[in-house]
């Protein structure tokens, strides 16, 4: 008796109660381990995460990573931190600022910081910009509780650099609780070119984004239809050089025709930081979240849909390899998902296009142009699994069927792009043989 008397004391211990209550939860750094492992060839999704189910799965993503975070820096304090590309082999630095206000326990909001300059500038340079460009944000970030991240690039901002930004964003939410709709995207100059860019080829993984005195002509090639996926807050000075200023009236003109949520404020000045506008630039972020479900998107691509090689420059003191099946695919646009096409040597890449709604009552309806194939991926928010789907492509239905959701889905699409917020519970694909007239994306039809 003495003996099961002690088992019964020790089991109601509030001390060991609350030390179990703290360890870690076995599931969730063994989901924690498997995304980690994301570039490691031939790891299916284990059978004891699959048979968890999608809803609690979609609740463990949710919540965050298990186990404590390890900061990286001290709060308050801007400082440098080592970077390396996931993708290629290019390895630099950047700041890293988080607020003295953070709540560890609350996910927080991220704001990526591309800074100014060329595509063969030296590190210190790139410090230098890099450190002009955060330091007005610096107050914003900390007052607002967010963090910061800004790497330095030698490369610029095209295909490394896109993967050193979000390589960036993986090395910060492995160390912060980082909510994966909350990230967003500003810079200044050749920053600003980055933010447009994002915003552009990116849009589903950003909240928002806020380019500062950049821009190239995204209307006479149609790319500024893309931006119809991400919010933006867009300043710029009147005397701007490199056509900026008339680049950015014209892009503010075809968006505001369309009703995109988009503010647009040309400042007296030239190509600078307008510092009074950063208040309200970040409040525009702050109320624009990422929707991964909205009821329409546009979905425009050509060729390979993906970044996966490292370009070359003579002027550069080493060159880059990008590392073998680490492409950055550009395929999706929220819950659309383009199926890349070949292009024949000599022959020009196809276009595909795609105006997708989903018109309630499980019905999607699409408009393509180039299209052959194409991955719906869909959630609860947009369909009820209980009842058949159906889609209607070009005017013809070339779909309906009810459906399961996938677990195993589910987690290799979180894994693949490394964001535990794009969250589908299933995907359908979908065979199409006509061609429609895409309409330029407005948010008044």
């Amino acid at each position: 008796m003495r003996h099961a008397s002690l088992v019964l004391t020790v089991l109601c211990s509030p001390v060991l109660l609350a030390q179990e209550a703290q360890a870690p939860d076995p599931v969730g750094l063994a989901l924690d381990a498997w995304l980690d492992a994301r570039f490691e060839q031939g790891t299916p999704v284990p059978d004891a995460l699959a048979a968890l189910g999608v809803e609690e799965l979609e609740r463990r993503l949710r919540a965050g990573r298990s186990g404590a975070f390890e900061p990286l820096v001290e709060a308050g304090a801007l400082t440098e931190i080592a970077l390396a590309c996931d993708h290629v082999d290019y390895t630099t630095a950047g700041f890293l600022y988080v607020s003295k206000r953070l709540d560890p326990d609350v996910p927080t909001s991220l704001l990526v910081v591309g800074h100014g300059g060329n595509s063969a500038m030296s590190l210190d340079y790139a410090r230098r910009a890099s450190h002009g460009g955060v330091r007005p944000w610096i107050a914003e970030v900390e007052q607002r509780g967010w963090i910061l991240v800004a790497p330095f690039t030698r490369r610029g901002w095209g295909a490394i650099g896109n993967s050193l930004v979000l390589s960036a964003i993986s090395k910060v939410q492995r160390h912060y609780n980082i909510d994966p709709d909350r990230v967003f995207m500003t810079g200044h100059s050749m920053g600003g070119h980055l933010s447009w860019r994002t915003g552009i080829s990116l849009g589903d993984r950003f909240g928002a984004v806020s380019p500062m005195s950049g821009g190239y002509d995204y209307v006479e090639n149609r790319q500024a239809e893309l931006l119809f996926n991400v919010p933006g807050y867009a300043t710029w000075g009147v005397r701007e050089p490199y056509q900026i200023a008339e680049f950015n009236r014209r892009s503010r003109d075809g968006r505001a025709e369309r009703a995109f949520p988009w503010v647009n404020v040309e400042k007296p000045g030239g190509h600078q930081i307008f510092a009074d506008e950063l208040p309200k630039a970040a409040s525009f972020l702050d109320e624009h979240p990422r929707d991964p479900y909205p009821q329409r998107v546009f979905a425009w691509g050509r060729g390979s849909l993906r970044w996966d090689a490292a370009p070359t420059r003579d002027d550069w003191d080493e060159q880059h390899t990008w590392h073998p099946d680490r492409a950055i695919t550009r395929e999706t646009s929220h819950w659309v998902r383009l199926t890349p096409l070949e292009t024949p040597q000599g022959e020009e890449a196809v276009d595909q296009r795609v105006w997708a709604v989903n018109a309630g009552d499980n019905r999607i309806e699409l408009t393509t142009a180039g299209v052959r194939a194409l991955r719906l991926h869909l959630h609860p928010r947009m369909v009820d699994f209980a009842k058949p789907v159906s889609v209607v492509a070009n005017g013809e239905k070339v779909f309906e069927a009810r459906f399961d959701p996938d677990p195993r889905f589910l987690l290799e699409l979180v894994r693949e792009y490394d964001d535990r917020g794009r969250i589908f519970h299933a995907a359908i694909d979908v065979v199409i043989a006509t061609d429609g007239e895409v309409p330029v994306p407005s948010y008044g039809k």
